[in-house]
């Protein structure tokens, strides 16, 4: 009896002993499993903040670019000591031969620049002039305001957004004064541009598909803040619907008005609970906020926390299913029951590193064999097997990624360094190509006199492509701000730009430099007789004519403002100039557009200036330090003094700038 009593203690104990082993496994793998979605989910949230912040910091920086554009056309009207001139001779005489040419400035200023209103205002801001003849009133208090400011700084002031003043839309406004060669002032121009078709298409466009993402321009003042942008929930008008706050003090507002800049969580006004990052355009009182619903950001992270709970609940259900069966089974039955757990064990781990996209490896440096987890060689695209050769893992890698890889796996063994890296597989089962991101650390075995390298490989593919897609979305956004949105040609800025590095490269290679001044003819009495929309679609069709008659891959056609364009001709000659000129000229011609007032018969027709100088040549005469923009300014005006000839002579021609037609061009102008 009291060995029946002792043998049953003995089974006890063991059972005892056993159950808490399990108890043991299973916590160590709920740990295991919970530490590996807890870095995923941290990972993928500074994946989603980052490209948040860097959709913003984009569009922050097209705002920037596209004030600090219009601030400089209104400083080039400031500094424009002619056209002050012609002010001042109109106002002492107010006739109409002094009146026209201001007309046809402010015209240009409309329908080149693209601005909604220009007019010329008096130094105590009475409305003189527009581009349709003399007008009256006076400037709202607003603009009087900045109007002193202007007079005051000697320089342009900025109004910024506003509604109301006889204006359907919110417009953007600024003062260009006017100082006559004393430094008096004698007049001010006051210029009006539509943020609708000008400012708010910057903050359009995300790169991904999100349903809820979206950028508001907000505008700061003594109150608060204020919407300065067209919101998709509602349908207020800019600049009057003020951001909410709350006392619970979580709403995006709240944290603005505390000064919380980049990347924060809060809520909007529709309660949601968003990811936002908020930024300032500099030199004004605008942000930027870049949102997204957390709902939608994290809905894949959530799901997944959703399977860690199921898994979870599974290994408790399975727990006490186990422990129930250790108390009431032999020992015989008992060790069944651990065989069969832990082969469920191992699957669930595998089910982990499938969700996860993680396998695990060891590298052993003596035999330079590989060992891995399932999901290890599932990554590479080979059948699990217990060991791999060093040539089997390698050869799954890209060639272009191969000898950097090499090396930085023979300088991990060689310098006892940790292993970081990241680059491309084709999978040997199925040819996709794979992005891999793997990290190792050294192992030693000082009994055994064994090296091993053992780490992780994570399939980072999807995040690459994200990666790439936020780059494309960059480089699409700057492009963007580069071409005129009607014509779909280069705009001035990129004229700019490219003329600025072609004069420096032709200037090194003392090469010649030409450029094509082209003017629609008579585009004026085209928009009057056909209506706007038609002169829009003449201008498309010139611009596409333009562009594909040029011939040479290195030339660029932009659209100079109105129905003005340029062509940059890298190395060419006066004579290459002249025939690039003909070939453009006729092909114009070619398209047969109707224009009963033209001068080709009947057909739209261009006239063309052309003109081609020696950088060097130039560069060596001036002793100054100017830059290439500065001095390139004398082939723009050798061009347009040709363009003015051609106009001049007759229109639908093309004239070469020589000294000639430079004299045919100031006495005309004179007269």
């Amino acid at each position: 009896m009291r060995w029946q009593i002792l043998l049953h203690k003995v089974k006890r104990h063991a059972t005892l002993g056993w159950a808490l082993l399990l108890i043991a496994a299973f916590a160590l793998m709920a740990w295991a499993l919970s530490s590996t979605y807890a870095a995923r989910e941290a990972r993928f949230r500074q994946q989603v903040e980052v490209g948040l912040n860097a959709v913003n910091q984009l569009q922050i920086g097209a705002i920037a670019a596209w004030r600090a554009h219009e601030m400089a056309e209104a400083e080039m009207l400031s500094d424009d000591d002619v056209l002050a001139t012609a002010v001042a001779q109109w106002l002492q005489q107010r006739d109409s031969a002094h009146e026209a040419p201001l007309r046809t400035r402010l015209r240009s200023l409309v329908e080149r620049l693209q601005y909604s209103s220009a007019y010329l205002v008096d130094t105590q801001g009475r409305l003189l002039l527009d581009a349709q003849g003399p007008t009256d009133g006076q400037l709202p208090a607003t603009e009087s305001i900045a109007l002193r400011q202007a007079f005051v700084q000697a320089g342009p002031a900025i109004v910024g957004l506003r509604q109301g003043d006889g204006f359907d839309s919110t417009f953007f406004s600024m003062l260009a004064p006017l100082f006559d060669a004393h430094g008096e002032a004698v007049a001010a121009i006051w210029l009006v541009m539509d943020a609708g078709t000008t400012l708010y298409p910057l903050l359009q466009g995300w790169p991904t598909t999100s349903h809820s993402g979206e950028s508001l321009l907000l505008q700061q003042d003594e109150k608060g803040l204020l919407y300065a942008s067209p919101m998709r929930q509602w349908t207020d008008a800019p600049l009057t619907r003020r951001m909410g706050t709350s006392p619970s003090r979580d709403t995006i507002a709240d944290q603005l008005m505390h000064g919380v800049r980049g990347v924060f969580y809060a809520r909007d006004d529709q309660h949601h609970s968003v990811v936002a990052t908020a930024g300032i355009v500099p030199d004004s009182q605008w942000l930027v906020v870049s949102k997204l619903d957390t709902a939608e950001a994290f809905a894949e992270v959530q799901q997944r926390n959703w399977q860690v709970l199921a898994l979870a609940a599974s290994l408790a259900l399975m727990l006490s299913g186990s422990l129930v069966l250790l108390w009431l089974r032999h020992a015989w039955q008992r060790e069944r029951m651990l065989k069969r757990d832990l082969q469920e064990h191992m699957l669930w781990l595998d089910a982990a590193q499938k969700a996860a996209f993680i396998g695990y490896y060891a590298y052993d440096i003596q035999s330079q064999t590989y060992r891995g987890s399932a999901m290890a060689f599932e990554i590479f695209g080979l059948q699990p097997a217990p060991s791999a050769t060093r040539e089997q893992w390698f050869a799954a890698v890209d060639p272009r990624d191969r000898d950097r890889v090499w090396e930085e796996n023979r300088q991990t063994i060689q310098e006892h360094k940790p292993l970081r890296m990241q680059h491309r597989i084709t999978r040997q089962n199925d040819g996709q190509l794979r992005w891999i991101e793997v990290l190792g650390d050294h192992a030693e075995d000082a009994e055994a006199h064994q090296r091993r390298i053992v780490g992780t490989i994570q399939d980072i593919t999807e995040r690459k492509h994200t990666e790439e897609a936020l780059e494309r979305y960059r480089s699409a956004l700057e492009t963007q701000v580069r071409i005129d949105p009607l014509t779909q040609v280069a705009n001035r800025l990129a004229l700019d730009e490219a003329l600025s590095q072609e004069w420096e490269r032709a200037e090194r290679s003392r090469a010649p430099l030409a450029l094509l001044m082209i003017d629609i003819d008579l585009f004026k009495a085209y928009n009057d007789h056909h209506g706007h929309q038609q002169g829009d679609e003449c201008l498309r069709h010139v611009a596409l004519t333009l562009s594909s008659a040029t011939g040479r891959a290195g030339d660029m056609v932009a659209r100079y403002g109105g129905e003005e364009f340029a062509v940059l001709l890298p190395g060419a000659t006066e004579e290459q100039a002249q025939a690039v000129g003909e070939r453009l000229r006729l092909a114009v011609r070619e398209l047969q557009m109707k224009h009963s007032q033209g001068v080709g018969g009947g057909v739209v027709t261009i006239s063309v200036g052309a003109a081609s100088v020696l950088p060097h040549a130039i560069a060596e005469e001036d002793s100054s330090s100017a830059q290439p923009l500065q001095l390139a300014a004398e082939l723009i005006r050798q061009a347009d003094a040709a363009l003015y000839a051609a106009k001049q002579r007759g229109r639908d021609q093309v004239q070469t700038w020589n000294a000639q037609t430079e004299r045919f061009a100031t006495l005309n102008r004179k007269t």
